[in-house]
């Protein structure tokens, strides 16, 4: 039943439709949401960035759980299934990562700014990379469905720990949680699994560290301000990734070690060097 559905949404691709969903597919992609996610916690909202970081953050782990509980096949390699930027489809097929990060991450917008306009463009731009995952044949039906459960739920979670904990125990949030998927990365030894665990580590480290010693602001920010933090800050974080990634070995040890470091330079060295320098 699963291959007839690919098969059939298959059927209609054209150049036009290859080109339309593997832009539509890169909008649930990492480069995309460290641009929300830094816009959001350096530029608009620190309390807001913080929400959408640690919920798309847990959403990252959760999906790394569920996919070494599960290991379940892609459809790449299917008879009729034609398979598009198979380089987006790393690590086991269910629940998809994509369509997760992606109802995780605009639905976790949506329930913050509550306006129905940015609660339809996330629902339809959530929809729409989830139908480009079957579309270019790196996902089944069922794992694209349950990935828009999960980030559905998780959204709303992220909303209701924000909306009823104060500081101090979403701090404790933040480090219990990183403890208890510590065992997990260790038992199952993904690399995708410790990649995401290490950004939330880095998070879990470094916003405690940051609201006691750091404190910076994003009131008051002029339009040029606001160019001038996000390009110093994505200069500082692409510098540290690229230099961790030369120096450190490729291990799964130093793959979780170098994106820990990543994640404690923007939440905390990137604030810290906004209020030194009065960016």
């Amino acid at each position: 039943m699963e291959l007839q559905l690919l098969h059939a949404i298959q059927a209609v691709a054209n150049p036009v439709l290859d080109y339309l969903f593997i832009g539509i597919t890169v909008l649930g992609e990492p480069l995309v949401a460290v641009a929300v996610l830094t816009i959001a916690y350096w530029l608009w909202d620190k309390e807001t960035g913080e929400y959408l970081s640690f919920t798309l953050l847990f959403s990252l782990n959760i999906n790394g759980l569920i996919k070494n509980v599960c290991k379940l096949p892609r459809p790449i390699g299917e008879e009729g299934v034609r398979t598009l930027r198979p380089e987006t489809a790393t690590g086991h097929s269910f629940p998809s990562g994509h369509t997760q990060t992606a109802a995780t991450l605009y639905g976790s917008l949506a329930w913050r700014m509550r306006r129905t306009w940015v609660t339809v463009s996330a629902l339809l731009l959530t929809l729409l990379i989830a139908v480009s995952r079957l579309y270019l044949g790196v996902h089944w039906p069922k794992d694209v469905l349950v990935a828009l459960l999960l980030g559905v739920v998780i959204s709303f979670g992220g909303y209701l720990l924000f909306s009823n904990i104060n500081e101090q125990g979403r701090e404790r949030t933040y480090l219990f949680t990183a403890a208890a998927f510590l065992p997990l990365v260790i038992l199952w030894a993904d690399p995708d699994f410790a990649k995401g665990y290490g950004l939330l580590l880095g998070f879990a480290v470094a916003v405690p560290l940051e609201h006691r010693f750091v404190k910076f602001s994003t009131s008051r920010l002029s339009l040029g301000g606001k160019f001038r933090r996000e390009a110093a800050g994505l200069v500082v974080l692409g510098a540290v990734k690229l230099l961790l990634k030369f120096i450190l070995p490729a291990t799964l040890l130093f793959d979780a070690i170098e994106y820990a470091v990543v994640a404690f330079t923007a939440f905390f060295v990137c604030p810290l060097m906004f209020v030194k320098l009065r960016i």
